[in-house]
C-alpha cells in the first residue's frame, strides 16, 4: 500500500466522522484498512520524531502529513522568509489562484517555535493579508500597493516572533 493510498484511507474515515457518521456513506473495509495503516504510521513517526521533546513541543504534533511541495514545505526559516517576499513583491494582482505557497512557506518560517500558538497565530496574520491581495483581480480600481505593504508588514511580524530565542 503506498503513503497515498493510506492516507486516502484516513482522510474517508475522518470525512466521515466530520459528516457525522450518515449510514449510507459509511468507508470500505479497504478504506478502514488503510486508515489504520496511516494511523500506525503517523503515531510511530511522533514516537520516534518527538523523543525528548518538551510536553508543550510534543502536544502540537498532529500526526504525519504527505508532502506536495517538499522544496516549499521543507526549507529552513530564512529561505521561507525570502521566498515569501519575493512572491509577495512578484505578485500582479492579476492571478487566478491564491497561491498556496504563502501559508506553506509561513508554517516553514515557524517550525522551530516552541510556542505553537503564537506560530499559528502568525501564520494566520500572514494568510489574512495576503488574502486581499491575491483578490486584487476583484477589485481594479483599488490600489495593490497597501495590500501589498500590508502582507509585506505581516512577514515582517513573522521573522520578528519567529526569531530563534537565545
Amino acid at each position: 500500500m503506498t503513503a497515498e493510498e493510506a492516507a486516502e484511507g484516513s482522510f474517508a474515515v475522518e470525512g466521515w466522522d466530520d459528516m457525522g457518521f450518515p449510514p449510507d456513506q459509511e468507508p470500505s473495509e479497504d478504506e478502514y484498512a488503510a486508515a489504520d495503516i496511516w494511523w500506525a504510521a503517523s503515531n510511530a513517526a511522533i514516537k520516534a520524531c518527538c523523543e525528548g521533546w518538551p510536553d508543550e513541543k510534543r502536544s502540537q504534533v498532529h500526526g504525519l502529513q504527505l508532502l506536495h511541495d517538499p522544496e516549499t514545505q521543507l526549507v529552513d526559516r530564512l529561505t521561507a522568509l525570502a521566498r515569501l517576499r519575493a512572491i509577495i513583491q512578484a505578485e500582479d494582482g492579476k492571478n487566478e489562484f491564491y497561491d498556496e505557497r504563502i501559508a506553506m512557506l509561513a508554517r516553514a518560517a515557524t517550525d522551530d517555535m516552541v510556542d505553537g500558538s503564537l506560530a499559528r497565530e502568525l501564520v494566520t496574520a500572514v494568510t489574512v493579508a495576503y488574502t486581499p491581495l491575491a483578490c486584487a483581480q476583484f477589485t481594479p480600481d483599488e490600489p495593490i500597493e497597501p495590500k501589498r505593504q500590508a502582507v509585506l508588514e505581516a512577514i515582517d511580524a513573522l521573522e520578528a516572533g519567529s526569531a530563534p530565542r537565545h
